[in-house]
């Protein structure tokens, strides 16, 4: 992978971030603690559950919508303490959902993760890749970071079990 992930590009377009700010890096040269988070299979909505021990909540920063496709840029939030705990920018296939999870994924009061596992949707989480990125304006201001701050990352995508692409999605973790 030595091209950026179509759904990062407009993350690196940003005033302020370069495209040299983010590195695609192996899962076992990750550090921890988010390697634990961030190289696994699992999907994100219950490891942050877990590690954080909170329900996780869903703040939606951005929508573009057309018939088959849902994109949105969320934070994901420990519901405990309203912390953020994930930068996500999420493209989403809603033509291999059935009605019910296509109306609540448009709805948008959880996370797609806890969504799934809610509605016992049989899919898999499948990494493509992970990186390090300077912090974008973004994560700036909801994880309260510097500019020069390093942030780590997957480019992840769900897949159901037909290996139909559910959704492709990039997670960004705050500073631990």
């Amino acid at each position: 992978m030595d091209t950026l992930p179509e759904l990062l590009e407009h993350i690196v377009g940003e005033p302020g971030i370069e495209a040299d700010s983010f590195h695609w890096i192996e899962g076992v040269d990750m550090p921890h603690p988010y390697q634990d988070l961030l190289v696994h299979s699992r999907d994100m909505t219950s490891t942050l559950a877990h590690f954080h021990k909170s329900s996780i909540g869903l703040e939606i920063l951005n929508v573009a919508a057309s018939e088959n496709d849902y994109a949105r840029e969320v934070i994901l939030l420990a519901e405990s303490s309203e912390t953020p705990v994930e930068y996500g920018a999420i493209r989403i296939h809603l033509e291999h959902f059935e009605p019910a999870a296509r109306e609540a994924i448009v709805a948008g009061k959880e996370p797609l993760g806890g969504l799934l596992n809610r509605m016992k949707c049989d899919y898999s989480s499948r990494p493509r890749g992970f990186f390090s990125i300077r912090a974008p304006l973004v994560c700036q201001s909801r994880f309260g970071c510097s500019p020069d701050t390093t942030l780590y990352g997957r480019f992840n995508r769900l897949v159901n079990s037909d290996e139909k692409e559910l959704a492709s999605i990039i997670e960004i973790l705050p500073e631990a």
